[in-house]
């Protein structure tokens, strides 16, 4: 039988596009495309002169929501909220499983995100790895009228 926390993962695993916020002299919202591994670290693709990257880079923390945007009102609702870390990936064999993946997971982009053209400069995008500290899943379903379960990471 699993348990909440394998839950929580196959959760996050069936999603694809996640809400991240930074802060530097402002706050910034973020939409990305994420990839997610067994123990929770979460990585993207961006650029890093956005607002979201050149804050991360700055001080690396982050707060990331993850959620079906087609639930209505009325239906039980789930969904992820977490803070964390998040810096820039320079490992060369991480980076290669996650663009990987996340060309699987995101096809049509394979002749475009990749490592050869991150190396080549082709495209400024580059790998950034969220770990979070906690993670507040809401799952009604799941958890009735507690509504949610909180998983310190």
């Amino acid at each position: 039988m699993k348990n909440n926390k394998q839950k929580l993962l196959e959760y996050l695993k069936e999603h694809k596009f996640m809400s991240v916020a930074t802060h530097d002299e402002h706050l910034w919202a973020a939409w990305v495309y994420y990839v997610i591994d067994d123990e929770f670290n979460l990585y993207f693709v961006s650029a890093p002169d956005t607002d979201h990257c050149k804050n991360i880079i700055k001080n690396g923390e982050i707060a990331c929501a993850i959620a079906d945007s087609h639930q209505n009102v009325t239906d039980k609702k789930i969904g992820a909220q977490m803070y964390g870390t998040s810096y820039r990936l320079k490992d060369i064999t991480q980076i290669k499983w996650m663009l990987k993946l996340w060309n699987k997971i995101n096809p049509g982009f394979e002749k475009i995100v990749n490592l050869k053209n991150m190396q080549n400069k082709v495209i400024n995008s580059r790998v950034f790895k969220v770990i979070p500290k906690k993670i507040k899943w809401f799952n009604e379903e799941l958890y009735g009228n507690k509504e949610f379960e909180e998983f310190l990471l």
